[in-house]
């Protein structure tokens, strides 16, 4: 492993990131406000999914912001992987960063298993105030998950 993430480092895109003056900063604020737009088309859906804003269908809703989550979902793993490139080795050494790692991967688990599971369903309570309750526990899950992902994110600079 510690050859092929100091090949990552030494590649085009590892040493551009490392020398550049302003590769990194440019690339991890694209990365943040990806993963803003992310988060917060998730918290949306979320929120509407625990029970506030019943009169907005969860369909409507849903189809409307899970295409912009999974395009800003593919532009923040796109930079988070450009800015891995420059320090590959310290990060798969550093515990926040795996536990980040492990945090998303969780995430999408949660998404995937309510997407392909319980919201296939929806039309039963898209409007009705009787959202399944391991719907609401998925939708719970989902924004601690997301939250920890942040926190992860900025406590990566000070490790």
């Amino acid at each position: 492993m510690t050859t092929a993430a100091h090949a990552v480092e030494a590649s085009g895109i590892g040493r551009y990131m490392r020398e550049s003056l302003w590769a990194f900063p440019i690339v991890e604020a694209v990365h943040i406000a990806a993963l803003a737009l992310v988060v917060g088309s998730i918290v949306v859906l979320d929120l509407r999914l625990l029970g506030l804003s019943r009169r907005i269908p969860v369909s409507s809703l849903a189809s409307h912001v899970l295409p912009w989550t999974l395009g800003a979902f593919l532009v923040a793993a796109t930079s988070g992987l450009a800015m891995f490139t420059a320090h590959a080795m310290d990060y798969l050494t550093n515990g926040v960063f795996m536990l980040k790692m492990g945090l998303i991967l969780a995430a999408g688990v949660n998404a995937g298993l309510l997407h392909v599971g319980a919201m296939r369903a929806a039309a039963a309570w898209d409007v009705a105030s009787g959202i399944p309750g391991r719907v609401r526990v998925a939708a719970g899950l989902s924004i601690v998950l997301w939250l920890s992902v942040i926190a992860c994110g900025r406590l990566l600079a000070y490790t």
